[in-house]
């Protein structure tokens, strides 16, 4: 359990693909750059206080955090 960091930015910064969706953090992230990094957040918001999903456009290659 948990989440490897390390593995995250080498996938997203390899140029290899255009969408990398990850979690486990509980916390809500878009970052652009060659890849495209998301992090939904956490729907129950137990751990952040926030209730979050991501709207991932893939036409367009933009995401963004919606709070529910």
């Amino acid at each position: 359990h948990g989440t490897h960091e390390d593995i995250v930015e080498a996938l997203s910064k390899s140029g290899s693909f255009d969408v990398v969706v990850r979690g486990h953090t509980h916390r809500a992230e878009v970052r652009e750059g060659k890849t495209l990094l998301v992090n939904p957040g956490e729907v129950c918001g137990y751990l952040s206080g926030r209730q979050t999903v991501a709207l991932l456009d893939l036409a367009e290659l933009r995401a963004e955090i919606l709070q529910l």
